[in-house]
């Protein structure tokens, strides 16, 4: 219960969500892909948007997700299944965890059951760029990082512990242009080392 409390203390992200429960294999599909074609994420299931645990019926909701990665991924998607009892209320909290996948890129189908390529965004599941989906293709393709320079390696260094980096805050960060930092992150995303995002908020990379 330690281990699940301090998850839920973090709060959504990239790689956590919350969900009170399954109520349709298709729409938990793209979360589940979205977080395979990241670097992995866990659902917490028997838990509100604001950290409230309700419970659940864990194997029921098992049996939603293990459907969901198997049948409406594709490639499927590898899940491990923790259940966590409450001491107090008797609740069963499932946690759903996928791995960072070796198999990308996932897809899931869309509203109009088309296949989606999906990604996370902050605690959002959206349909990814069509840069990101290039380049997620490229599963190939090796990079030797060494032969990247300082501040080069602070940019991965800085996306392993957060979930974004902007332009602007690597300017910032490492005192150089703006100009100087777009360049810097185009360059590490040809590489295929991070991946470019784009939304309301504006432009913004994240770990591949």
């Amino acid at each position: 219960m330690d281990d699940l409390e301090r998850m839920i203390a973090k709060g959504e992200g990239v790689q956590l969500d919350f969900k009170q429960g399954i109520t349709s294999q298709k729409k938990i599909a793209r979360t589940i892909s979205a977080f395979a074609n990241n670097r992995g994420g866990k659902l917490l299931i028997g838990v509100k948007d604001n950290g409230e645990l309700i419970g659940c019926d864990a194997e029921q909701e098992m049996y939603m997700v293990y459907e969901a990665a198997e049948h409406f991924c594709e490639p499927p998607v590898d899940i491990t299944f923790t259940i966590y009892e409450t001491e107090d209320e008797g609740f069963s909290i499932l946690e759903a965890e996928v791995r960072n996948s070796l198999r990308k890129p996932h897809f899931a189908m869309d509203e109009k059951d088309e296949w989606q390529l999906y990604m996370r965004t902050n605690d959002k599941t959206m349909v990814a760029s069509k840069s990101t989906h290039k380049m997620l293709g490229n599963e190939d393709g090796k990079t030797d990082t060494g032969k990247l320079d300082s501040k080069e390696q602070f940019v991965l260094d800085f996306l392993k512990t957060k979930d974004a980096l902007t332009p602007r805050e690597l300017s910032r960060r490492l005192n150089i242009s703006l100009q100087r930092a777009n360049v810097m992150l185009v360059k590490l995303t040809k590489l295929g080392l991070i991946l470019y995002h784009k939304d309301g908020r504006g432009d913004y990379y994240m770990l591949r």
